[in-house]
Formats: C-alpha cells, structure tokens, sequence
C-alpha cells in the first residue's frame, strides 16, 4: 500500500514540475518591446520605423494634436535585438533621427519622446524610359534586315558547299 502512494506522489510532483516549468520557460521568453513615440508631427503623417530596412511594427499615424506612437517588438519583421539602430521615416522621407533599440526601451526625453524631422521625401526614380530602342526611327530595323539576309546568305552558302555532286 505505501508502493502505490509513493508513486502516486512521485508523479503529481514531477505533472507539477512539468506544467510549472512550462509556465516558467514561456514566462522568461517573452521579451518587452520598445515603444517609440512623438509629439510635433502634422495630423494625419505615416511615421514608419525600420532596422537596417526592415519594417518594424505597424507604423503609426500622427493624430490630430501630432502624437505618434510605435511598439517595436521582438517579433517584428525587423527581428530587433539589443543595441540595432531604428530609423524612422516621416510620410516616406527618411528622418534625421535614430535611437537604439532596447527591450523595454522608450525614448530619453520622456515627455515629448522623439522629435522626428525630415528633409524633402525621397526622390522619385528616374525615367530611364526604353533606351532609345523602342520608340527609335527606321535604322534598327533596317538594321535588323541586313542582318536577316546575312543569315540567309551564309545558310545558303553552307548548303552550297555541302551539296553533294
């Protein structure tokens, strides 16, 4: 009788062990995210945040009084670890500013957070149009006509040396 509540303890202890160190490990893993914020900013402005290129969370839009505010996980795309640069963007033009990411992290200036500016936004992409070939006049195609009656030229000249007399 003693055998049996011996192992009745020993296995509500190690069922309590198991699901308490569950608790435990996905307690410890969790990791808090730094939150960046702002004041300042037109209504209605896309603040982004990014780490070398990399989206990071889901952006924000600056409200009517300018307020903006961006939670950067460690799950965000940008995968950021302690000490990554975070870049921000104002309506897509890159912005002057960049702070250190830090779990738990928030700006130093606690009362208005980040002041973002930006200069211009980003050029737009040249015309690099078709390189001249598609809206060119006759020569290219006369061009390809010579060589289209070369092609035919050689390819009958090599049967004419070929043909057996």
């Amino acid at each position: 009788m003693t055998t049996r509540k011996f192992m009745g303890l020993g296995i509500a202890i190690a069922a309590a062990v198991v699901l308490f160190s569950a608790f435990a490990a996905s307690a410890s893993a969790q990791t808090p995210p730094y939150t960046a914020y702002g004041i300042g900013q037109k209504a209605g402005a896309k603040i982004t945040a990014n780490i070398a290129g990399k989206s990071c969370g889901a952006g924000a839009t600056a409200d009517a009084q300018g307020n903006w505010k961006i939670t950067i996980a460690t799950t965000d795309a940008c995968a950021p670890k302690e000490g990554d640069t975070v870049s921000f963007a104002i309506d897509g033009a890159a912005a002057a500013q960049t702070v250190k990411w830090t779990a738990g992290g928030a700006p130093a200036d606690a009362a208005k957070g980040i002041a973002l500016t930006a200069g211009a936004g980003a050029p737009a992409p040249a015309k690099t149009g078709d390189a001249g070939l598609l809206g060119s006049t006759g020569t290219s195609m006369a061009l390809v006509l010579m060589m289209g009656i070369a092609a035919a030229a050689l390819v009958a000249g090599a049967r004419t040396a070929t043909r057996e007399r």
